[in-house]
């Protein structure tokens, strides 16, 4: 079982690692005794890796198979109320599980990528993307959301702004927005560019939409097939059926969920969470033919008609 301290050490790794025991214990101010024990125990789950460089003990996010879950990635989002209950059952299994809320989806599938979340629920687009990148490292174990997305479009500016390789620059593309397309790190700075006309249209997700609406923005709704699933570091591979079984069993329960909370862990106010989770529909299993139906956008959205333009400098 992780206990907070463990914790502590973890998010230590996942935010500075690689990182030695010395630099351990000053961040810490802890003995670097104390630390060696607790990471001895957390490289036997699988949650760091320990090697020895001329007598110096280096720590960096585990590399190996887990036996244990520390983190869960979310976006800040209306959308994941039954990651209250997944929390629980999780706690109730490994011990201390701490949620990370991310503002920018790519960040948060790459930081599944590379270990700094064990488990996230994020979109199908960037999830797909990072199983191929990481040939196998990353994997979609379990249900989610769906429903959410809109266009909001101001009285200026032009072009449009977006999350990258994401549900929403998903929704850009099937719309078929006109370019420029500008990529922003959070929804509240996508709402921004629109609102202060520095951008014509903006693609949003819950409760952004909700927000753009009271502002006096246009807000078109955007539908797709799916939006976030639950995905999983490779390295938890062994855990893969008791997580799919907490995730499905926390979905059956997001009707019943107390949003009072849930506000409070995404940074959001109530009652705007409260009136736009009613945009979402909840999954409690991935569907395999709508992702498949997906493909052809999500091959859009990792290739779009201005990937050369960025790519390359002259």
């Amino acid at each position: 079982m992780i206990d907070e301290a463990d914790a502590d050490i973890l998010r230590l790794v996942a935010d500075k690692g690689p990182l030695t025991l010395s630099e351990l214990a000053r961040e810490l101010g802890w003995s670097k005794s104390m630390i060696h024990r607790r990471l001895r125990r957390l490289a036997s789950l699988g949650l760091v890796s320990l090697r020895e460089v001329g007598g110096i003990v280096i720590v960096s996010t585990g590399q190996q198979r887990a036996s244990s879950i520390a983190f869960v990635g979310i976006l800040r989002a209306s959308e994941y109320p039954y990651v209250i209950p997944f929390l629980r059952r999780l706690r109730d299994r490994f011990g201390h599980v701490e949620v990370r809320v991310y503002d920018d989806a790519f960040r948060e599938a790459l930081d599944l990528a590379a270990g700094r979340v064990q488990l996230a629920f994020a979109p199908a687009v960037s999830l797909l993307l990072m199983n191929r990148v990481t040939r196998g490292g990353v994997y979609i174990i379990g249900g989610g959301s769906r429903g959410g997305a809109a266009i909001i479009e101001g009285r200026q500016g032009e072009g449009h702004v977006t999350t990258r390789m994401s549900s929403m620059e998903l929704c850009a593309e099937e719309a078929h927005l006109e370019p420029p397309r500008v990529y922003a790190s959070s929804g509240d700075e996508i709402l921004g560019s629109v609102l202060k006309g520095r951008a014509a249209k903006g693609v949003v997700w819950e409760p952004y939409a909700s927000m753009a609406r009271r502002a006096g923005l246009r807000v078109e709704p955007c539908e797709l097939e799916a939006c976030c699933l639950l995905g999983a570091n490779a390295q938890a591979e062994g855990l893969f059926d008791v997580i799919r079984r907490a995730a499905a069993d926390s979905i059956a329960e997001a009707d019943r969920v107390d949003l009072q909370a849930y506000a409070s862990l995404v940074n959001m106010p109530y009652e705007l969470v409260r009136d736009s989770v009613r945009s979402y529909e909840f999954l409690e299993s991935p569907d395999r033919a709508v992702l498949r139906r997906l493909i052809g956008g999500v091959r859009n959205v990792v290739m779009p008609d201005s990937v050369v333009d960025e790519a390359v400098r002259d």
